[in-house]
């Protein structure tokens, strides 16, 4: 696959907010381990937590986590702290796995005139816009030439969740 098609899914994917029923996991698991309702945790019981979520960090990441958590948070951690430690946790577990939706609104991003296509011109504007490098027409067009299965010149909604998702 071409050089440009793991960083162009990588910057599709990395603004991605937590989706609600992410956000709803993590305050189920966060409720669970605040034993006395004060809407805090401490950072013995983050460990725990963790765990139970599925993710094992290392005893050096406890650590780390904790004198963070002790410097900056006064040895506790309410929800949002808690969202904000396991949102890129979560992002990444989830980074090689491309709805439909992100890839709609990537798609969007791309087709700039909404014709149903991805031109050549539309696809450097795009990464311009994205990763903030400017390809020369020859790389852009070999990225076309690749994902281009009708032979129209151009990228389709359907060409484009295909050369996305290929690994």
């Amino acid at each position: 696959m071409h050089r440009y098609k793991g960083t162009l899914t990588v910057a599709v994917l990395q603004e991605r907010p937590l989706a609600d029923e992410e956000i709803e996991e993590l305050r189920e698991a966060f409720t669970e381990f605040d034993k006395d309702k004060d809407g805090l945790i401490s950072c013995k019981d983050l460990g725990n937590l963790m765990r139970t979520m599925g993710y094992m960090p290392t005893e050096m990441e406890l650590i780390e986590l904790s004198q963070n958590i002790n410097m900056n948070l006064g040895g506790s951690v309410d929800f949002q702290d808690f969202v904000d430690l396991m949102a890129p946790k979560l992002l990444a577990e989830t980074a090689g796995m491309i709805g439909l939706k992100e890839l709609k609104d990537a798609f969007r991003e791309f087709d700039m005139d909404g014709d149903g296509t991805i031109t050549i011109e539309e696809l450097k504007h795009a990464m311009l816009k994205l990763l903030g490098e400017n390809p020369n027409r020859k790389e852009i067009e070999a990225v076309v030439r690749e994902a281009d299965n009708n032979g129209d010149g151009t990228v389709d909604f359907e060409e484009f969740v295909r050369m996305m998702s290929k690994n």
